[in-house]
């Protein structure tokens, strides 16, 4: 057991034993395998260390057909005790003020035992803790204590994802991929004892291998022979032609109701077996069902089976069931069964827009073997080989070589855009081959005429010369949107817009982004996360940080449960948020497992700028030689990525800070500000890392010029307010920078918010300020780094004295308000004399003398 379910294990533990001193008796309920003999068992000596008698007895077992059998080497009992149920009752009840009865299985006792259970509960009053597997197929009299009040049910919950997620990590004592995690949880639902019979049996059948990403599942989980066991026991019972029926849905995943006799669906749905589907269709309940009913048949059989199924699928998935249509070609695919090539084709194209890229390439593979000049197969293969080529370098040149035979079989201009658009994607994502993409596209320019062809190509090569930081145009979106490519188009132009503005282009976008349908996005690798990604950008241009924060943190949830393939997505759009914002520890913390994820699956490129992301992080968290580390790690093409280029800077920057040279830092910053926005047209990274600089205090008005052109470009919230922060420093008006620090904390920027208090204190002198509104704004400024210690700030200065502790801040914000000692010392729960004790700390930390410096300091009138 590993340390994790022990400490799961003690904690539910103690809610049981807690449960116990309220209701006095207990029927643990639970399915087999969750985890309730564990639980007994540590109920048991968690009593025994407390000084009482609480033996642990069982139904089950050896002596589960005797007379008394249950109690049969009870510890601790006088030599007569077993004698007859009357003696040992009377043992139990002479001890009964020290004694908890803790019996499992009592579903399994025998006659006698069971007498005795019932009346130590009911008449003797003895503690009790009794385990079943249900209340309702209990034997008749312990239902009857429950009946009479005797007894209370304490229905022992699944694990949740967390406590399931971290039993499967210690099972297999590393990390699985996301999308195997969210599969192994969805198979064993909680129950402990699933969960480690599915990782030990997915291994010893070899379907779940380490790769360097993590533990990965190559196929669908499978149940040792010991869970199939105990899953096919609730087959028991049923005739042939039901367990046939229940064959043929193990093999669809889900058929018409009508397709199964009536007869055999109402005993399957009797033994809860199945469960409904939309649209008048059944499946199986439990995916572990499958793997048991597969072992019950010969390879024949399930051959036989499956051309069944097939015939059904594609006889009633003709319309409106697409997924039971793919379904079909996929058994034929596995089980060389003619293929519908058309429809094994539209079977690779979902598959690569699900992340399924191992099936996307076989399905491609086999549509290329029945006729080798399918373009589009070919560019399906090469898209996915492309992805699955960053574990293997072998599918990296299959992928090339896929590209180059789909260009050579393309025969209309449909078809050699889609090609080029693919192929630039692979040079650009997997290659960091920014001019070698363009390449591609301007080849395929010249080889279409069709207008909607070439725009799409020329909207892609602005995409690519953005992403790559070689500048680009304005993009127009498609009028219509009624292809994949239309789709790649109008996600450009949105995320145009969140790039070099204007933003309100990027949001108008939005609405139509939302309306192309889901079936046309989901042929967009990474389409989806596109579309969100450019929504939570643009959230953030706002300069509304806390409802981006809100939003990213949502769909990281999102994602563990349905998209594991987009969380590194997420995972770096909020690292590079806190590390720009608030909190820096949490950023390394976030870039840390964004590159990790990236390296399993990336189809947005950005794993690259998770790695600088997390070494920028690093730098701040004082991780020297980590960060120098993931730097060197950065492919080399991938370094003239505006994004890799802004955090690097921001990193270098952040060392010449540290090292105490201010001046050169800021050179840095506007060097790498000046070509974002006038190079990479990158504006809105222009915009921010000038801010830093103008944080800094260094080349202030040259910030303030890249940030006005910024602003004028793009437009948006965050940059208005940063560009008032720099016109402010640039004039040291204390009154506006004093109004924009306050609005950055409200809105959740509070790195700018901190940095600009921090100036503000130690430049009395430029602004004419007195000693005490120094201290007002060092107080704010402490303020908000004692509520995020994590944060990355820019503001240099002398070594701070010792900070209020969280007390103290407390007690001074109440006397700031004008509560009298006495009243903060009811309000805390303390003597007057601790208040006072309190207060004369804070006022020397402060530098203040009395209650008025204090609200002056303290930025109130009371």
């Amino acid at each position: 057991m590993s340390t994790v379910d022990d400490r799961s294990a003690t904690d539910r533990t103690e809610l049981l034993l807690s449960g116990l001193e309220s209701r006095r008796a207990l029927l643990l309920t639970g399915d087999r395998g969750s985890g309730k003999t564990y639980l007994l068992r540590a109920a048991s000596s968690a009593l025994g260390r407390a000084g009482r008698y609480a033996p642990m007895f069982s139904g089950s077992g050896a002596g589960a057909t005797i007379p008394l059998g249950a109690f049969t080497g009870a510890a601790d009992l006088p030599e007569d005790a077993l004698s007859s149920p009357a003696a040992i009752i009377d043992a139990f009840s002479r001890r009964r003020t020290s004694t908890v009865l803790i019996v499992d299985d009592v579903d399994c006792l025998d006659e006698a035992s069971l007498h005795v259970v019932v009346h130590l509960v009911a008449t003797t009053r003895l503690p009790a803790i009794l385990g079943a597997q249900d209340l309702t197929t209990s034997p008749g009299p312990i239902r009857r204590l429950y009946d009479s009040g005797d007894l209370s049910e304490w229905p022992l919950a699944p694990l949740s994802d967390g406590e399931a997620a971290e039993l499967v990590r210690a099972e297999l004592q590393g990390d699985l991929t996301p999308t195997t995690l969210t599969d192994v949880l969805t198979a064993g639902r909680g129950n402990p004892l699933h969960l480690r019979e599915v990782i030990r049996g997915s291994v010893l059948r070899g379907r779940l291998v380490e790769t360097e990403h993590g533990w990965d599942l190559r196929g669908t989980p499978v149940p040792t022979p010991r869970l199939a066991q105990l899953v096919g026991e609730r087959f028991e019972g049923l005739d042939q032609a039901s367990l046939d029926a229940a064959t043929l849905l193990a093999i669809a995943r889900e058929l018409p109701a009508h397709a199964i006799g009536d007869a055999e669906r109402r005993a399957l749905a009797r033994a809860d077996v199945i469960e409904p589907s939309p649209g008048g269709w059944v499946g199986l309940s439990h995916p572990l069902d499958a793997e048991y009913l597969r072992s019950r048949c010969s390879t024949a059989l399930w051959h036989e089976f499956v051309g069944e199924v097939v015939a059904i699928l594609r006889k009633e998935a003709t319309t409106g069931r697409p997924r039971s249509r793919r379904q079909a070609e996929l058994l034929a695919l596995d089980h060389d069964l003619p293929v519908d090539v058309d429809a094994l084709l539209g079977l690779a194209e979902h598959a690569l827009g699900a992340f399924d890229e191992r099936l996307a390439l076989r399905a491609a593979t086999a549509v290329i073997a029945t006729d080798r000049t399918r373009a589009h197969a070919h560019r399906i293969a090469g898209m996915a080989a492309s992805v699955l080529g960053m574990e293997e370098d072998a599918l990296a040149s299959a992928a090339d070589e896929h590209f180059a035979t789909a260009r050579d079989c393309a025969r209309s201009d449909p078809e050699r855009t889609a090609v080029a658009l693919a192929h630039a994607e692979h040079l650009a994502l997997r290659r960091h081959d920014g001019e070698g993409a363009l390449a591609v596209l301007r080849t395929a320019e010249g080889s279409v005429d069709d207008p909607e062809c070439l725009a799409h190509l020329q909207s892609a090569s602005v995409r690519w010369s953005m992403v790559a930081g070689m500048g680009g145009g304005p993009i127009s979106a498609p009028d219509g949107v009624s292809s994949p490519e239309s789709v790649v188009g109008l996600i450009t132009a949105g995320v145009s817009g969140v790039i070099a503005g204007p933003l309100q282009d990027a949001v108008a976008f939005l609405p139509r982004l939302r309306d192309v349908p889901d079936d046309l996005v989901a042929m967009v690798p990474g389409g989806s996360t596109l579309i969100d990604l450019t929504a939570s950008m643009a959230l953030s241009y706002t300069g509304d940080v806390l409802a981006t924060r809100a939003r990213l943190e949502q769909q990281i949830a999102a994602a563990q449960q349905d998209a594991p393939e987009d969380l590194g997505v997420w995972e770096y759009a909020l690292g590079f948020l806190e590390l720009l914002s608030a909190d820096a520890v949490r950023a390394y913390e976030l870039g840390r497992s964004a590159a990790a994820h990236l390296a399993w699956r990336d189809s947005t490129g950005l794993h690259a700028p998770a790695l600088a992301l997390t070494a920028a992080a690093a730098t701040a968290t004082d991780r020297p030689v980590e960060a120098r580390k993931l730097v060197e790690s950065i492919p080399e093409p991938a370094t003239a990525d505006p994004k890799v280029v802004m955090l690097s800077s921001w990193s270098e920057a952040w060392q010449l800070k540290e090292d105490r040279r201010p001046a050169a830092a800021a050179e840095r910053l506007m060097t790498t500000a000046q070509w974002l926005l006038d190079d990479a047209q990158h504006t809105f990274f222009g915009g921010m890392t000038a801010h830093c600089a103008a944080r800094l205090g260094h080349q202030v008005d040259e910030a303030a010029d890249v940030l006005r052109t910024a602003r004028s470009r793009a437009g948006g919230g965050l940059l208005r307010l940063l560009t008032r922060h720099a016109d402010a420093m640039s004039t040291s008006d204390v009154e506006t920078l004093d109004a924009v620090a306050a609005d950055a904390r409200e809105l959740g920027v509070v790195t700018t918010a901190a940095d600009t208090w921090a100036w503000m204190a130690r430049s009395t002198e430029r602004t004419g300020g007195t000693d005490l509104t120094s201290r007002r704004y060092q107080t704010a400024s402490d303020a908000l780094r004692a509520d995020v210690p994590g944060m990355a700030l820019w503001s240099t200065g002398p070594p701070r004295p010792a900070t209020l502790t969280e007390r103290e801040r407390q007690v001074a914000d109440l006397a700031a308000r004008r509560y009298t000692s006495k009243e903060i010392a009811e309000l805390n729960g303390v003597s007057v004399n601790t208040v006072t004790n309190q207060l004369a700390s804070a006022f020397r930390k402060l530098g203040v003398s009395s209650r008025a410096e204090l609200r002056e300091v303290w930025g109130t009138d009371g």
